[in-house]
Protein backbone atom coordinates (compact mmCIF):
# COMPACT_ATOMS: atom_id res chain seq x y z
CA UNK A 1 0.00 0.00 0.00
CA UNK A 2 2.71 2.34 1.05
CA UNK A 3 4.34 1.68 -2.14
CA UNK A 4 1.73 2.85 -4.36
CA UNK A 5 1.49 6.19 -2.37
CA UNK A 6 5.04 6.93 -3.24
CA UNK A 7 4.63 6.22 -7.00
CA UNK A 8 2.03 8.59 -6.89
CA UNK A 9 3.77 11.12 -5.00
CA UNK A 10 6.44 10.92 -7.58
CA UNK A 11 4.00 11.20 -10.14
CA UNK A 12 3.29 14.43 -9.11
CA UNK A 13 6.65 15.71 -9.08
CA UNK A 14 8.33 15.04 -5.96
CA UNK A 15 12.07 14.00 -6.20
CA UNK A 16 11.67 11.85 -2.84
CA UNK A 17 9.26 10.36 -0.92
CA UNK A 18 9.19 8.25 2.59
CA UNK A 19 6.33 6.93 4.86
CA UNK A 20 6.42 6.73 8.27
CA UNK A 21 3.93 4.53 9.63
CA UNK A 22 3.22 3.67 13.58
CA UNK A 23 0.50 1.43 14.62
CA UNK A 24 -0.14 1.81 18.21
CA UNK A 25 -2.68 -0.54 20.49
CA UNK A 26 -2.93 -0.07 23.90
CA UNK A 27 -5.25 -0.69 27.06
CA UNK A 28 -5.64 1.35 30.16
CA UNK A 29 -7.29 -0.23 33.05
CA UNK A 30 -7.70 1.67 36.56
CA UNK A 31 -9.48 0.41 39.83
CA UNK A 32 -10.80 2.18 42.93
CA UNK A 33 -12.40 0.76 46.05
CA UNK A 34 -12.25 -3.05 44.39
CA UNK A 35 -14.09 -1.42 41.21
CA UNK A 36 -12.83 -1.14 37.96
CA UNK A 37 -13.50 2.37 37.22
CA UNK A 38 -11.34 2.98 33.77
CA UNK A 39 -11.47 0.73 30.70
CA UNK A 40 -9.52 2.33 27.84
CA UNK A 41 -9.22 0.49 24.36
CA UNK A 42 -6.89 2.28 21.99
CA UNK A 43 -6.19 1.03 18.11
CA UNK A 44 -4.27 4.29 16.45
CA UNK A 45 -2.64 4.51 12.95
CA UNK A 46 -0.39 7.51 12.65
CA UNK A 47 0.93 8.37 9.19
CA UNK A 48 4.01 10.61 8.20
CA UNK A 49 4.25 11.60 4.79
CA UNK A 50 7.79 13.27 4.51
CA UNK A 51 9.05 14.42 0.57
CA UNK A 52 11.51 16.47 -1.69
CA UNK A 53 9.86 18.98 -3.63
CA UNK A 54 11.95 21.65 -5.60
CA UNK A 55 14.74 20.42 -3.00
CA UNK A 56 12.86 21.33 0.05
CA UNK A 57 11.55 19.13 2.39
CA UNK A 58 7.99 19.03 3.50
CA UNK A 59 6.28 17.00 6.08
CA UNK A 60 2.16 15.90 6.26
CA UNK A 61 0.71 13.92 9.27
CA UNK A 62 -2.46 12.14 9.67
CA UNK A 63 -4.35 9.46 11.40
CA UNK A 64 -6.42 6.78 10.35
CA UNK A 65 -6.61 8.09 6.70
CA UNK A 66 -8.37 6.22 4.03
CA UNK A 67 -6.77 5.77 0.75
CA UNK A 68 -8.72 8.12 -0.99
CA UNK A 69 -7.31 10.77 0.77
CA UNK A 70 -3.83 10.68 -0.13
CA UNK A 71 -3.84 11.99 -3.10
CA UNK A 72 -5.30 15.40 -1.32
CA UNK A 73 -2.46 14.66 1.53
CA UNK A 74 0.14 14.77 -1.16
CA UNK A 75 -0.83 17.94 -2.73
CA UNK A 76 -0.56 19.45 0.32
CA UNK A 77 2.47 18.24 0.90
CA UNK A 78 3.41 19.93 -2.45
CA UNK A 79 1.99 23.42 -1.56
CA UNK A 80 3.61 23.26 2.27
CA UNK A 81 6.68 22.84 0.06
CA UNK A 82 6.30 25.82 -1.65
CA UNK A 83 5.36 27.77 0.69
CA UNK A 84 9.13 27.29 2.71
CA UNK A 85 11.34 30.44 3.18
CA UNK A 86 13.71 28.67 5.08
CA UNK A 87 16.30 27.04 3.44
CA UNK A 88 17.15 23.81 5.53
CA UNK A 89 19.19 20.31 4.50
CA UNK A 90 16.17 18.45 2.49
CA UNK A 91 17.11 14.49 2.82
CA UNK A 92 15.48 11.14 2.60
CA UNK A 93 18.07 8.85 3.56
CA UNK A 94 19.00 5.81 1.32
CA UNK A 95 19.72 3.44 4.24
CA UNK A 96 22.42 2.49 6.19
CA UNK A 97 25.03 -0.56 5.31
CA UNK A 98 23.69 -2.34 8.09
CA UNK A 99 21.53 -2.50 10.73
CA UNK A 100 21.39 -3.99 14.88
CA UNK A 101 19.45 -7.25 15.41
CA UNK A 102 17.02 -6.84 18.42
CA UNK A 103 17.57 -10.06 20.00
CA UNK A 104 14.24 -9.38 22.03
CA UNK A 105 11.41 -11.53 22.62
CA UNK A 106 7.51 -9.56 21.87
CA UNK A 107 5.37 -10.67 24.32
CA UNK A 108 1.57 -10.53 22.99
CA UNK A 109 -0.12 -8.86 26.08
CA UNK A 110 -3.57 -9.45 24.39
CA UNK A 111 -3.08 -13.36 25.40
CA UNK A 112 -3.88 -12.40 28.87
CA UNK A 113 -7.47 -12.80 30.08
CA UNK A 114 -8.89 -9.35 31.26
CA UNK A 115 -9.72 -10.54 34.67
CA UNK A 116 -6.17 -11.67 35.19
CA UNK A 117 -5.05 -8.25 34.54
CA UNK A 118 -8.06 -6.63 36.72
CA UNK A 119 -7.51 -9.47 39.44
CA UNK A 120 -3.81 -8.11 40.07
CA UNK A 121 -5.13 -4.74 40.15
CA UNK A 122 -7.57 -5.46 42.80
CA UNK A 123 -4.81 -7.47 44.98
CA UNK A 124 -2.44 -4.76 44.51
CA UNK A 125 -4.79 -2.62 46.00
CA UNK A 126 -6.21 -4.17 48.53
CA UNK A 127 -2.62 -5.85 49.75
CA UNK A 128 -1.66 -1.90 50.17
CA UNK A 129 -4.99 -1.35 51.86
CA UNK A 130 -4.09 -3.71 54.91
CA UNK A 131 -1.51 -1.60 55.77
CA UNK A 132 -3.03 0.00 59.24
CA UNK A 133 -1.11 3.58 58.36
CA UNK A 134 -2.92 3.43 54.24
CA UNK A 135 -5.73 5.88 54.46
CA UNK A 136 -6.88 4.54 50.59
CA UNK A 137 -5.13 4.14 47.44
CA UNK A 138 -5.77 6.99 45.35
CA UNK A 139 -5.79 4.89 42.15
CA UNK A 140 -4.40 1.30 40.78
CA UNK A 141 -3.04 2.22 37.13
CA UNK A 142 -2.26 -0.84 34.43
CA UNK A 143 -1.43 0.09 31.30
CA UNK A 144 0.03 -2.10 28.37
CA UNK A 145 1.21 -0.86 24.76
CA UNK A 146 1.84 -2.46 21.39
CA UNK A 147 3.62 -0.48 18.71
CA UNK A 148 4.55 -1.52 15.31
CA UNK A 149 6.46 0.83 13.28
CA UNK A 150 7.03 0.94 9.34
CA UNK A 151 9.23 2.93 7.20
CA UNK A 152 9.36 3.16 3.50
CA UNK A 153 10.64 5.34 0.92
CA UNK A 154 11.02 5.95 -2.79
CA UNK A 155 15.35 5.08 -2.15
CA UNK A 156 14.42 1.28 -1.63
CA UNK A 157 14.52 1.77 2.42
CA UNK A 158 12.20 -0.76 4.15
CA UNK A 159 12.41 -1.03 7.89
CA UNK A 160 10.42 -2.58 10.39
CA UNK A 161 10.05 -2.35 14.54
CA UNK A 162 7.97 -3.86 17.09
CA UNK A 163 7.37 -3.43 20.69
CA UNK A 164 5.65 -4.41 23.82
CA UNK A 165 5.61 -3.43 27.43
CA UNK A 166 3.20 -2.96 29.98
CA UNK A 167 3.86 -0.78 33.12
CA UNK A 168 1.83 -0.66 36.79
CA UNK A 169 1.53 1.43 39.61
CA UNK A 170 -0.95 1.87 42.74
CA UNK A 171 -0.96 5.24 44.38
CA UNK A 172 -0.63 5.30 48.30
CA UNK A 173 -1.95 7.90 50.81
CA UNK A 174 -0.27 7.53 54.20
CA UNK A 175 -0.41 9.00 57.03
CA UNK A 176 -3.51 11.44 59.29
CA UNK A 177 -4.06 14.71 59.00
CA UNK A 178 -0.88 16.46 60.74
CA UNK A 179 1.22 14.30 58.33
CA UNK A 180 -0.58 12.45 55.05
CA UNK A 181 2.21 11.57 52.56
CA UNK A 182 1.79 9.54 49.25
CA UNK A 183 4.01 6.83 47.45
CA UNK A 184 3.92 4.37 44.22
CA UNK A 185 6.17 2.50 42.36
CA UNK A 186 6.04 2.22 38.76
CA UNK A 187 6.83 -1.29 37.43
CA UNK A 188 7.38 -1.58 33.71
CA UNK A 189 7.79 -5.13 32.07
CA UNK A 190 7.87 -7.11 28.62
CA UNK A 191 6.10 -9.65 29.51
CA UNK A 192 2.97 -9.67 31.86
CA UNK A 193 3.84 -12.45 34.10
CA UNK A 194 6.97 -10.38 35.12
CA UNK A 195 4.31 -8.56 37.61
CA UNK A 196 3.75 -9.29 41.00
CA UNK A 197 1.06 -7.29 42.77
CA UNK A 198 2.63 -8.82 46.49
CA UNK A 199 6.07 -7.45 45.85
CA UNK A 200 4.51 -4.52 44.30
CA UNK A 201 2.64 -3.70 47.57
CA UNK A 202 5.41 -4.54 49.82
CA UNK A 203 7.39 -1.36 48.02
CA UNK A 204 4.61 1.22 47.90
CA UNK A 205 3.90 0.33 51.88
CA UNK A 206 7.59 0.89 52.49
CA UNK A 207 8.24 3.81 50.36
CA UNK A 208 5.28 5.66 52.13
CA UNK A 209 5.98 4.72 55.69
CA UNK A 210 9.41 5.46 55.86
CA UNK A 211 8.55 8.78 54.27
CA UNK A 212 6.45 9.66 57.48
CA UNK A 213 7.24 11.84 60.47
CA UNK A 214 9.79 14.09 57.94
CA UNK A 215 10.86 17.55 59.09
CA UNK A 216 13.36 19.96 57.56
CA UNK A 217 16.62 20.51 58.37
CA UNK A 218 19.13 23.79 58.76
CA UNK A 219 20.15 25.22 55.72
CA UNK A 220 23.45 24.93 54.60
CA UNK A 221 25.96 22.71 52.27
CA UNK A 222 25.28 19.01 52.47
CA UNK A 223 27.07 15.95 51.47
CA UNK A 224 23.89 14.74 48.55
CA UNK A 225 22.84 11.46 47.24
CA UNK A 226 20.66 11.25 44.44
CA UNK A 227 18.45 8.17 44.25
CA UNK A 228 18.56 6.77 40.99
CA UNK A 229 15.60 7.42 40.24
CA UNK A 230 15.96 11.15 41.27
CA UNK A 231 19.29 11.27 38.96
CA UNK A 232 17.80 9.88 35.50
CA UNK A 233 14.87 12.62 35.92
CA UNK A 234 17.56 15.49 36.08
CA UNK A 235 19.41 13.98 32.88
CA UNK A 236 16.04 14.13 31.42
CA UNK A 237 15.42 17.56 31.81
CA UNK A 238 18.89 18.16 30.69
CA UNK A 239 18.93 15.84 27.15
CA UNK A 240 18.45 18.88 25.07
CA UNK A 241 21.18 19.74 25.77
CA UNK A 242 23.35 17.49 24.28
CA UNK A 243 21.13 18.11 20.81
CA UNK A 244 22.24 19.21 17.85
CA UNK A 245 19.18 21.18 17.31
CA UNK A 246 20.01 22.88 20.96
CA UNK A 247 23.52 23.97 19.54
CA UNK A 248 22.36 24.97 15.97
CA UNK A 249 19.86 27.45 17.11
CA UNK A 250 22.88 28.09 19.97
CA UNK A 251 20.77 26.93 23.07
CA UNK A 252 23.15 25.00 24.96
CA UNK A 253 26.82 25.56 26.71
CA UNK A 254 28.35 22.60 25.04
CA UNK A 255 28.57 24.40 21.32
CA UNK A 256 31.89 24.76 21.29
CA UNK A 257 33.08 22.19 23.73
CA UNK A 258 33.19 19.05 21.73
CA UNK A 259 36.42 17.20 22.92
CA UNK A 260 36.53 18.94 26.21
CA UNK A 261 36.41 18.00 29.78
CA UNK A 262 32.87 18.83 31.05
CA UNK A 263 32.28 16.03 33.94
CA UNK A 264 34.34 14.40 36.54
CA UNK A 265 36.46 11.34 35.11
CA UNK A 266 33.76 9.00 36.41
CA UNK A 267 30.76 10.56 34.67
CA UNK A 268 30.37 8.34 31.45
CA UNK A 269 26.98 9.47 29.76
CA UNK A 270 26.04 6.66 26.93
CA UNK A 271 23.35 6.09 24.26
CA UNK A 272 22.39 2.82 23.72
CA UNK A 273 19.39 1.33 21.41
CA UNK A 274 19.89 -1.98 22.63
CA UNK A 275 20.85 -1.92 26.13
CA UNK A 276 19.72 -5.39 27.79
CA UNK A 277 17.87 -3.86 30.90
CA UNK A 278 16.07 -1.38 28.74
CA UNK A 279 12.16 -1.57 27.93
CA UNK A 280 13.16 -0.01 24.49
CA UNK A 281 15.40 -1.97 21.75
CA UNK A 282 15.66 0.50 18.63
CA UNK A 283 17.63 -0.52 15.95
CA UNK A 284 16.99 2.68 13.60
CA UNK A 285 15.60 5.79 14.49
CA UNK A 286 12.96 7.49 12.90
CA UNK A 287 14.39 8.62 9.54
CA UNK A 288 15.82 5.16 9.29
CA UNK A 289 19.55 5.47 10.46
CA UNK A 290 20.87 2.68 12.05
CA UNK A 291 21.13 3.20 15.91
CA UNK A 292 24.02 2.16 17.88
CA UNK A 293 25.92 2.44 21.02
CA UNK A 294 27.93 5.38 21.75
CA UNK A 295 29.37 7.91 24.24
CA UNK A 296 28.02 11.02 24.63
CA UNK A 297 30.21 11.72 27.75
CA UNK A 298 33.24 9.68 27.90
CA UNK A 299 35.72 9.72 31.85
CA UNK A 300 34.01 13.42 31.85
CA UNK A 301 34.86 14.27 28.00
CA UNK A 302 31.77 15.66 25.89
CA UNK A 303 32.22 13.43 22.50
CA UNK A 304 29.56 14.95 20.66
CA UNK A 305 26.20 15.77 19.86
CA UNK A 306 23.04 13.72 19.20
CA UNK A 307 22.46 14.61 15.13
CA UNK A 308 19.64 13.72 12.99
CA UNK A 309 19.76 14.04 9.48
CA UNK A 310 19.39 17.88 8.94
CA UNK A 311 22.05 18.79 12.19
CA UNK A 312 24.39 16.43 10.78
CA UNK A 313 24.44 17.51 6.96
CA UNK A 314 24.66 21.12 8.91
CA UNK A 315 27.74 20.19 11.22
CA UNK A 316 29.47 17.93 8.27
CA UNK A 317 29.08 15.20 11.07
CA UNK A 318 27.86 11.66 10.43
CA UNK A 319 23.75 11.30 11.21
CA UNK A 320 24.32 9.23 15.11
CA UNK A 321 20.48 7.75 14.55
CA UNK A 322 18.40 10.56 17.01
CA UNK A 323 15.60 11.18 14.58
CA UNK A 324 13.13 10.60 16.67
CA UNK A 325 9.51 12.19 16.47
CA UNK A 326 10.52 15.19 13.74
CA UNK A 327 13.12 16.37 15.91
CA UNK A 328 16.02 14.89 17.61
CA UNK A 329 15.61 12.36 20.93
CA UNK A 330 17.56 9.83 22.62
CA UNK A 331 16.99 5.81 22.15
CA UNK A 332 18.01 4.57 25.86
CA UNK A 333 20.18 7.22 27.68
CA UNK A 334 21.99 6.49 30.62
CA UNK A 335 25.10 7.28 33.43
CA UNK A 336 27.09 4.41 33.72
CA UNK A 337 26.80 2.86 36.88
CA UNK A 338 29.93 2.08 39.19
CA UNK A 339 30.67 -0.79 41.46
CA UNK A 340 29.52 0.53 45.10
CA UNK A 341 25.93 -0.38 46.19
CA UNK A 342 23.93 1.93 48.00
CA UNK A 343 25.11 1.37 51.66
CA UNK A 344 28.68 1.31 50.74
CA UNK A 345 28.01 4.69 48.79
CA UNK A 346 26.36 6.85 51.81
CA UNK A 347 28.80 4.67 54.40
CA UNK A 348 31.41 7.44 54.81
CA UNK A 349 28.91 10.13 55.24
CA UNK A 350 28.69 11.21 58.77
CA UNK A 351 26.50 14.33 57.65
CA UNK A 352 24.46 14.35 54.58
CA UNK A 353 21.24 13.76 52.29
CA UNK A 354 19.83 11.44 50.42
CA UNK A 355 17.34 12.78 47.68
CA UNK A 356 14.10 10.85 46.62
CA UNK A 357 11.75 13.32 45.19
CA UNK A 358 12.12 16.45 42.99
CA UNK A 359 8.87 19.25 42.54
CA UNK A 360 8.92 21.17 39.45
CA UNK A 361 11.73 19.92 37.70
CA UNK A 362 11.22 22.08 34.34
CA UNK A 363 10.00 25.48 36.10
CA UNK A 364 13.01 25.73 38.60
CA UNK A 365 16.03 24.44 35.64
CA UNK A 366 17.55 26.69 33.47
CA UNK A 367 18.98 24.08 30.92
CA UNK A 368 21.59 26.67 29.20
CA UNK A 369 23.07 28.08 32.07
CA UNK A 370 22.91 24.33 34.17
CA UNK A 371 21.37 26.31 37.08
CA UNK A 372 18.43 24.77 39.14
CA UNK A 373 16.66 24.93 42.54
CA UNK A 374 13.78 22.50 43.04
CA UNK A 375 12.09 21.67 46.02
CA UNK A 376 13.15 18.19 47.85
CA UNK A 377 12.08 15.70 50.18
CA UNK A 378 14.40 12.06 51.05
CA UNK A 379 16.48 11.26 53.85
CA UNK A 380 19.11 12.49 56.63
CA UNK A 381 22.35 10.53 56.44
CA UNK A 382 24.13 10.56 59.46
CA UNK A 383 27.08 8.28 60.56
CA UNK A 384 26.56 6.37 57.49
CA UNK A 385 23.28 5.31 57.52
CA UNK A 386 20.00 6.57 56.40
CA UNK A 387 18.16 8.16 59.88
CA UNK A 388 15.06 9.83 59.57
CA UNK A 389 12.78 11.28 56.49
CA UNK A 390 13.24 14.90 55.27
CA UNK A 391 10.82 17.29 53.94
CA UNK A 392 10.03 20.70 53.29
CA UNK A 393 13.55 21.50 51.43
CA UNK A 394 15.16 23.36 48.33
CA UNK A 395 18.19 22.11 46.94
CA UNK A 396 20.11 24.16 44.54
CA UNK A 397 22.72 24.15 42.29
CA UNK A 398 24.09 24.12 38.59
CA UNK A 399 24.13 21.03 36.97
CA UNK A 400 28.07 21.23 35.07
CA UNK A 401 29.22 22.27 38.14
CA UNK A 402 27.58 19.03 40.04
CA UNK A 403 28.96 16.61 37.38
CA UNK A 404 32.42 17.96 38.22
CA UNK A 405 32.09 17.32 41.91
CA UNK A 406 30.93 13.82 41.68
CA UNK A 407 32.28 11.80 44.71
CA UNK A 408 30.94 8.18 43.50
CA UNK A 409 29.04 6.53 41.38
CA UNK A 410 26.66 4.00 42.26
CA UNK A 411 25.78 0.32 41.22
CA UNK A 412 22.21 0.58 40.96
CA UNK A 413 21.58 1.21 37.44
CA UNK A 414 18.09 1.18 36.67
CA UNK A 415 15.75 2.88 33.78
CA UNK A 416 12.36 4.19 33.95
CA UNK A 417 9.44 4.63 31.67
CA UNK A 418 11.45 7.45 29.68
CA UNK A 419 14.19 5.07 28.18
CA UNK A 420 16.71 7.63 30.45
CA UNK A 421 18.40 5.07 33.63
CA UNK A 422 20.80 6.17 36.04
CA UNK A 423 22.23 4.74 39.19
CA UNK A 424 22.85 6.75 42.60
CA UNK A 425 24.68 9.38 42.25
CA UNK A 426 27.19 11.00 45.48
CA UNK A 427 28.05 14.74 44.67
CA UNK A 428 29.90 16.34 47.12
CA UNK A 429 27.87 19.32 47.96
CA UNK A 430 24.87 21.18 47.24
CA UNK A 431 22.77 24.32 49.03
CA UNK A 432 19.84 23.59 51.09
CA UNK A 433 17.11 25.64 52.01
CA UNK A 434 15.08 24.44 55.23
CA UNK A 435 14.87 25.55 58.51
CA UNK A 436 16.80 29.11 59.36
Amino acid sequence: MYQKWIELGLKKGLTDLEVFAVRSKSLKLSVYQNKLDQNVISDVESVTIRGIYENKLSTVRFENLNLAEVDKMLDQLIENAKALTVVEPAIIYEGSKSYPKVDDRVFDFGTVPMTDKIHMLKTLESEILKNPKVKQVQTTMYQETDTKTTLVNSKGLNLSRHNTFAFCYAIGVFGDQEDIVTAYDVKLVKNFHDFNAQEMAETTIHKGVSKLGGSSIASGAYKTVFSNEMFADILAVFTSIFSGESAYRNMTSLKDKVGQKIADERFNLIDDPLHPEAIFKMPFDDEGVACAKRYVVEKGVFKGFNHNLKTAAIFKEQPTGNGFNGGIGITNFYLEPGTKNFDELISKIDDGLYITDLIGLHAGVKTTSGDFSLQASGFKIKEGRLDHAVKMIVVSGNFFKMINEIVEIGSDLKFGSSAIGSPSVFVESLMIAGEK
